[in-house]
């Protein structure tokens, strides 16, 4: 009887329950504080990546003729786009494309800050979306990568590569030349 009556009593006790409750809740909120931060910086981080690549094709795609200070200038705001994040090291492409046809799309230009340019003449119709295939136009197209780190690594251990791509359509000289 005596065992009964104890755990009749351990059983009415209340004065433990709000500690157990916080010893089991407070890890599990304190996971998804920090992995909440984590997602938020990752996809704020995403969104300005792609922000560089619609900014560069659009900027470039406004121009009558590029030019070596013009280049130099973009790959200059890169780093101001980026921010808070380096612009150092996100790599970027932009190229111009000539559409000869639906199927024929070739390399005008191309510039790149760690990536490599594209070829002169080179094929890139896979590469382009069909609604950009119109022959007889010019395209310029923006490619970025960007290895991301999360800064406290709860959701993505190590790193993950962020790629975007914008197309914009040459809005003033159709292509765009490329000079010094």
């Amino acid at each position: 009887m005596m065992l009964f009556s104890h755990l009749k009593r351990f059983g009415a006790a209340k004065k433990g329950v709000a500690a157990i409750e916080f010893a089991i809740l407070a890890p599990m909120m304190v996971f998804l504080m920090f992995a909440s931060v984590d997602l938020l910086n990752m996809l704020e981080t995403n969104r300005r990546v792609q922000n560089v690549a619609a900014s560069v094709a659009d900027v470039v795609s406004r121009d009558t003729e590029i030019s070596n200070s013009e280049i130099t200038g973009l790959w200059s705001a890169v780093g101001i786009l980026m921010y808070p994040d380096s612009g150092a090291t996100v790599n970027v492409r932009v190229t111009s494309v000539r559409i000869v046809s639906s199927t024929d799309a070739r390399v005008v230009w191309s510039e790149g800050r760690g990536m490599t340019a594209r070829t002169a003449n080179s094929q890139v119709i896979s590469f382009l979306p069909e609604q950009m295939r119109v022959a007889s136009t010019s395209v310029i197209i923006a490619e970025t990568s960007y290895d991301y780190t999360t800064p406290l690594g709860f959701l993505v251990p190590g790193a993950m590569t962020m790629t975007h791509n914008a197309f914009r359509r040459s809005r003033l000289v159709d292509p765009i030349p490329r000079v010094s």
